[in-house]
């Protein structure tokens, strides 16, 4: 009896909680590159996409809006689905593949052996404020190696920025990806030059 009366007043006090309920998160990806299959024969064979080098500020999952005074803010209730070094890695590998003049694409998580790497620094992919208005920023300073002798082979920043239509979360990701997209033709075209 006194076993069954611990149970049960344990199972009512686990029920009861001083914690706030959790609000839920909305997950966000960017969206699927534009990107159309090029004709071309592949110009390009063996290319691995590494994951970029961030600030600590840009390695986790939050979706970020620089506010004036060059410091970042959260978006509440929101988060991207993967860190977002990760997700720029796997985003601009699918551009790559979407596009169609490389063959032999592969992520550096894979551990395959490739001709060249591509990496380098993700500077930005948040949401920045100039005179009040929200602009989708996107700063990639690309690395291609020479992965045989580790020789970077060239180096270039990518930048692109695109107004945000609105305030919602959902529309700064819609800008981020045409953002992106605008960086994916840049960063693909320029690999292919350096071949």
């Amino acid at each position: 009896m006194k076993t069954s009366f611990l149970i049960l007043l344990c199972g009512a006090l686990m029920s009861c909680s001083v914690l706030p309920e959790s609000v839920p998160t909305d997950l966000y990806q960017l969206p699927p590159s534009s990107i159309t299959t090029n004709a071309a024969t592949p110009q390009l064979s063996g290319l691995r996409i590494g994951t970029p080098a961030t600030a600590d500020s840009l390695g986790g999952t939050r979706i970020l809006a620089m506010v004036g005074n060059n410091s970042f803010q959260a978006y509440p209730d929101a988060r991207w689905a993967a860190p977002v070094p990760q997700l720029w890695r796997d985003w601009l590998l699918d551009a790559f593949w979407r596009d169609g003049r490389v063959s032999e694409l592969s992520a550096s998580s894979d551990g395959l052996q490739a001709g060249l790497e591509l990496s380098g620094m993700l500077r930005g992919l948040h949401n920045e404020y100039m005179d009040g208005r929200a602009v989708a920023v996107i700063q990639y300073d690309a690395r291609l190696v020479d992965t045989e002798t580790r020789r970077i082979v060239s180096s270039r920043r990518f930048e692109a920025r695109e107004p945000v239509s609105g305030t919602a979360v959902n529309e700064l990701v819609a800008a981020l990806g045409v953002a992106a997209d605008r960086v994916a033709v840049e960063v693909i075209a320029w690999t292919l030059e350096q071949n």
